[in-house]
């Protein structure tokens, strides 16, 4: 909760420095502007800085599936601080989005879908589990990738649609900290075998990717629709992949069935949510 709480309060500041570069003068050096500006600095901090390391303590913790539903919990810090901080405006639809988004995640939360680092390990010595691995890297990447060239062809919802971008590579970075946390002792003390090298390192390598295109593209997204709205849009992603890493990667079974009561009301709310908010037409700016 605390790294959403920081990972959000880091988006508002670096929302509030792109409305101010932006109404300044639209022409000028976008990126290097914000790099110069110390409120963008000071938020990219916050979310990059302090919300990783929460995040990442809570995934060492309690695994790929609840941290992200309850690192959503700073979706109520976003909301109230597009308001009163970048008077932003939410319509009765949206608010109702924001609302069941954080229901939704409430019920992915309540499901109890927990994964502890000994079956992360277990999995990555399995060559069927491997293969399904790769299989839902390789799908969230052509999703990434048809969401983000989506956003160049349809302008008014390229704020929005770059946000799912933003989402689906997030999903990866939320699946690929675990193999990095379960194996950064073992690789780095020398006793790694070739197989556990190099998914660590292919570990590493997405998590830098995605942490700096997500950074980048976000700002962009930024520009042409508000962080209330692109926010909780890559959320939708987000909320439903640990479903997925539970039930098909690590082949878990539910705790119970008040669980899957729980995944299925989870799911379908962060989908309609997500629908809730992305209806709202965007400006074409810059």
């Amino acid at each position: 909760i605390l790294g959403g709480v920081l990972t959000q309060f880091g988006q508002l500041l670096e929302k509030w420095a792109v409305n101010k570069i932006r109404g300044d003068d639209p022409q000028q050096g976008f990126m290097r502007r914000l790099l110069k500006n110390p409120v963008w600095v000071t938020g990219f901090v916050f979310g990059l800085g302090g919300g990783t390391a929460a995040y990442m303590l809570a995934q060492s913790l309690i695994g790929p599936a609840l941290t992200p539903g309850l690192m959503a919990g700073g979706l109520i810090v976003l909301a109230i601080g597009s308001v009163r901080m970048n008077h932003e405006t939410l319509n009765a639809a949206e608010i109702t989005g924001i609302g069941l988004m954080m229901v939704g995640i409430l019920c992915l939360g309540l499901s109890g879908l927990g994964i502890d680092s000994q079956q992360v390990q277990t999995t990555l010595a399995d060559s069927a589990a491997l293969a399904r691995i790769a299989l839902f890297t390789f799908s969230l990447f052509l999703l990434a990738l048809a969401s983000r060239t989506l956003a160049e062809k349809i302008q008014h919802r390229k704020g929005l649609l770059i946000a799912l971008t933003n989402g689906f590579l997030a999903c990866l970075s939320d699946f690929w900290i675990n193999p990095l946390l379960a194996l950064i002792l073992i690789v780095l003390g020398g006793r790694g075998t070739t197989t556990q090298t190099v998914i660590f390192t292919i570990a590493a390598l997405i998590l830098v990717g995605t942490a700096t295109t997500i950074t980048w593209q976000n700002q962009i997204a930024f520009k042409y629709a508000q962080a209330s709205n692109i926010v909780p849009v890559a959320q939708v992603p987000i909320q439903i992949a640990p479903v997925v890493v539970y039930f098909y990667i690590f082949a878990l079974a539910p705790p119970d069935n008040l669980a899957v009561i729980y995944i299925l009301a989870g799911t379908v709310l962060t989908i309609v949510s997500g629908f809730l908010l992305g209806r709202r037409q965007e400006a074409p700016v810059l």
